[in-house]
């Protein structure tokens, strides 16, 4: 089978693709950039979007005059952008925050979850959509089951939701996964939860890239994602979510929260969709984002999506037929469960940081290696006991973080070619059946391994 060396002409084009790097033995090569789920380059579109913005910035609810209306023009068209993006309801509205993380941590502080609410979350998510739960708020927080590959039990959720009906106030789950790339169905996800009385909320940071999203159509409620992870890396996070859940104080108050400020101390807040939104907005990233929002929707979801289904199947089967490297996840569920190309991996007898780091040095290759956020499904992985737990959990607080255990994850985006996947493949074999051509040092604080002594 021969691959393109190129993405289809129809998809945007991603800025600067390709551009050649230095190897440490002098050679020049492209880059293979193969760790898309962690961040995506800009579009052609939105770097040309942003340097137009630039040339016209002013100060965005901050003053008046041309170059301020162009400004606050320019946020209007993009947010409509996203809007439409994301299939938003007409009873929401959108904050903007620095990422997905933060977006979480927001909107668990605004829920304002007493002791006697639950949130039900599951085994697999990032742990972006874990620790908000259970740091921002004083919910109790149920776990549903996943199995070994990384894919919801749809079963024990609808036991768990049965068994706290009346008291669950979101389920908050992935919607699809930066390490095995699985993908709930979000409409039965939506129906299960409302049937609970509950609300649905998605960390759409790995789906928005990858798969079309029509939030009024599926049934969710609430939903996050980065601009980074969509080819807009400019430091912008979205939370979409009904209005009346703004309808109280900010819990982030500050300039631009309120419309008055009395004598005696008493505050007229702003409206809603404002009051929650505390200072200067991130006006660059909002363009960013709303201009790869409409190169994505102008080119359209069915040729991207084609495109990346495609490159999957030919990734994990590639992978697969490597001796020597070992697919965490069967390589067939990416085809049954439409999984997007988030794909982990082990090279025997190699530690996975110093894959990784062999990868990049030798062969131009992006990876990452590591827990990746999922830090309970990858020990499932490994098996690691308590007793081997505990021993790591201790070198890697005495400042080994080379100590843990971990995979190698690669992750495509729409830019990616089967050259890219050939360049992979080519690295491991090498790497399986020779180990690694230059000498490495550990870096534990970094994680990684350094070519050189």
């Amino acid at each position: 089978m021969t691959l393109a060396t190129a993405p289809p002409a129809a998809l945007p084009r991603v800025f600067d693709a390709g551009a050649p790097v230095a190897l440490p033995d002098g050679r020049r090569v492209p880059v293979a950039a193969l760790n898309n789920a962690a961040t995506t380059p800009p579009l052609a579109a939105v770097v040309d979007a942003v340097v137009a913005m630039l040339g016209e910035y002013g100060a965005l609810h901050r003053g008046s005059g041309p170059r301020a209306r162009a400004t606050v023009d320019a946020v209007e068209e993009a947010t409509a952008s996203i809007e439409r993006f994301l299939g938003q309801p007409e009873a929401n509205t959108l904050l903007f925050t620095t990422n997905t993380s933060a977006a979480i941590n927001h909107l668990a502080r605004l829920l304002d979850l007493g002791p006697d609410d639950v949130v039900v979350t599951s085994e697999i998510e990032h742990t972006s959509n874990n620790l908000p739960w259970r740091h921002q708020s004083a919910a109790q927080v149920v776990e549903a089951r996943a199995d070994d590959a990384g894919a919801l039990d749809l079963g024990h959720l609808a036991e768990v939701l049965h068994a706290w009906r009346g008291r669950v106030r979101i389920v908050a789950v992935t919607g699809a996964s930066n390490l095995t790339g699985y993908r709930p169905d979000l409409a039965t996800l939506a129906s299960l939860a409302h049937d609970a009385g509950a609300l649905l909320f998605v960390d759409a940071a790995q789906l928005a890239p990858h798969r079309r999203i029509d939030m009024a159509a599926s049934g969710v409620d609430v939903l996050a994602f980065s601009a980074h992870k969509v080819y807009a890396p400019f430091g912008l996070g979205v939370l979409s979510l009904p209005r009346a859940v703004l309808d109280r104080h900010p819990v982030d108050p500050g300039g631009g929260s309120i419309d008055m400020l009395a004598s005696d101390g008493s505050v007229l807040w702003a409206p809603p969709a404002e009051r929650h939104q505390t200072g200067t907005w991130n006006a660059t990233g909002i363009v960013a984002l709303g201009a790869a929002a409409a190169a994505i929707l102008d080119a359209g979801w069915d040729a991207i999506e084609a495109h990346e289904r495609a490159l999957t199947q030919v990734l994990v089967n590639r992978l697969a037929a490597v001796d020597g490297v070992h697919l965490t996840v069967d390589p067939a569920r990416y085809g049954v469960e439409d999984r997007i190309g988030a794909v982990p991996f082990r090279v025997d007898g190699m530690h996975h940081a110093l894959v990784a780091s062999a990868l990049e040095a030798e062969h131009g290759v992006e990876v990452r290696a590591g827990t990746i956020c999922n830090h309970r499904l990858v020990r499932r992985w490994v098996g690691a006991d308590d007793a081997e737990q505990a021993r790591i959990e201790a070198a890697i607080a005495g400042g080994d973080r080379l100590a843990s255990y971990g995979v190698v994850r690669a992750s495509l985006g729409l830019q990616n070619t089967g050259a890219d996947v050939d360049r992979l493949v080519a690295g491991l074999r090498s790497l399986a059946a020779e180990g690694p051509a230059l000498r490495y040092r550990p870096a534990p604080a970094q994680e990684c391994w350094v070519p050189g002594w």
